[in-house]
C-alpha cells in the first residue's frame, strides 16, 4: 500500500513539474489529428414520449468521430471534424387515438468546422493542461430510418440539413506529440434532421404532441486521443 501511494504521488508530482516546465508557444503553427467517441443524448420532436413510456434510457445512443486541427497560436485554433452516430427519435404520440409509443432509429454523418479559443493561452500559464471553448457550423446527413409504425406520420429519408454547435474541451498533453481530451458539446440542426418537419398547424401552441421548437438538438460527451505533428 505504501509503495502504491508513493508511486501515485511521484506520478502526480511529475505531472505537476512537467506542467510547470511546459514552454509557451509549443503548439503554435502545428497540425494535429485525433479520434473520439462517447454517449449522446437525443432531443428531437416527441422525445418526451420515451420518458412517458418508461424508455428514457433509449434517448442515449453513441457517436464516434475523427478530427483534424491547426493551432494558429496559443490562443486561437481551427478544427474540422467528421462523425458517425446512431440516433433515436419518435413520431407523434399525443395526437393519435391510441396515444401509442412510436420510436425509430436512424444513422447520421455530421461534419463541422470549429473555431477554438484556448483559455490558458489568454493567461501567462505554461502547462500541458488546457481548457478550451469552441463554436462551429456544419451539416448533418441522416439516413437509414427504421419503421416507427405510426398510423399516419411519415419520416423522410434521407435528409441533409444545416447545423451549428458550441462546446468545451479539457485537454492534457503527456508529451510534445500525444494527448487525451474530453469534449462536451451541444449541437442544433434545422428541423427535418430527424426526418420530421412539423407543419405550421402542428407547431401551434394548442396542438398536442409538439412544442413548436424549430431545431433538432443533441448533447454529446466524448473522450479522445490526439497526435500533434
Amino acid at each position: 500500500m505504501k509503495r502504491f501511494v508513493g508511486v501515485t504521488l511521484a506520478i502526480l508530482l511529475g505531472c505537476t513539474f512537467a506542467s510547470a516546465q511546459h514552454p509557451k508557444h509549443i503548439h503554435e503553427g502545428r497540425f494535429y489529428v485525433g479520434a473520439q467517441l462517447g454517449p449522446m443524448l437525443n432531443l428531437y420532436e416527441n422525445h418526451f414520449s420515451y420518458k412517458e413510456n418508461g424508455k428514457t434510457l433509449g434517448l442515449i445512443t453513441y457517436q464516434a468521430g475523427l478530427v483534424g486541427g491547426y493551432d494558429v497560436n496559443d490562443i486561437f485554433g481551427l478544427r474540422l471534424s467528421v462523425s458517425y452516430a446512431k440516433n433515436a427519435g419518435a413520431c407523434n404520440t399525443r395526437n393519435t387515438s391510441a396515444h401509442g409509443f412510436y420510436p425509430y432509429n436512424f444513422s447520421s454523418i455530421n461534419a463541422f468546422a470549429d473555431a477554438i479559443l484556448d483559455l490558458y493561452g489568454l493567461s501567462d500559464l505554461s502547462t500541458f493542461f488546457r481548457i478550451k471553448l469552441y463554436g462551429g457550423m456544419g451539416v448533418g446527413h441522416s439516413f437509414h430510418m427504421t419503421e416507427s409504425n405510426h398510423p399516419w406520420q411519415k419520416v423522410t429519408d434521407p435528409n441533409t440539413v444545416f447545423g451549428f454547435r458550441f462546446g468545451g474541451i479539457v485537454e492534457y498533453n503527456f508529451t510534445d506529440h500525444f494527448g487525451i481530451y474530453g469534449d462536451l458539446c451541444g449541437e442544433a440542426y434545422t428541423d427535418k434532421y430527424n426526418g420530421l418537419m412539423p407543419s405550421a398547424e402542428e407547431q401551434a401552441s394548442d396542438y398536442e404532441g409538439y412544442g413548436g421548437f424549430p431545431l433538432d438538438l443533441r448533447g454529446l460527451l466524448s473522450v479522445g486521443v490526439l497526435y500533434r505533428f
